[in-house]
């Protein structure tokens, strides 16, 4: 289980101290952190937080999921993993599609040994 929370549907003026000051009255957070647009400097209206312990973590699922916040229904719940994108560059900057396709033309091409290919020209007459 995941101590890890989504909260969704944020207004736009909730910022990381207001997160964390509303999930405090179910317990201790460790860390809350609003989203934001990196070219506006606006919230993106999500944001995830980390509870102490896993039971915090479900106690604010079961009390914000659904509640209002300025007028707008929360979503809360626990967080996934990130997933990757298809078509995504791995940290060497090359895509799954592309180090797919590389293994299937690596798996397709048969090996030609040096050995048989000196042998066929020796004992061919010039």
């Amino acid at each position: 289980m995941s101590k890890k929370l989504f909260i969704g549907n944020l207004p736009f003026d909730v910022n990381d101290a207001d997160l964390n000051t509303i999930l405090e009255v179910v317990g201790k957070v460790v860390e809350a952190k609003v989203i934001i647009n990196k070219k506006t400097g606006r919230s993106k209206g999500y944001g995830f937080a980390e509870m102490e312990t896993e039971e915090l973590a479900q106690a604010a699922v079961q009390k914000f999921e659904g509640a209002t916040l300025n007028e707008r229904p929360l979503t809360v719940q626990l967080a996934t993993p990130k997933q990757v994108a298809d078509g995504a560059k791995d940290a060497a900057g090359t895509s799954d599609a592309a180090a797919e396709s590389t293994a299937a033309v690596s798996a397709a091409t048969p090996e030609v040994s040096a050995e048989s290919n000196g042998s066929e020209s020796a004992s061919t007459p010039a």
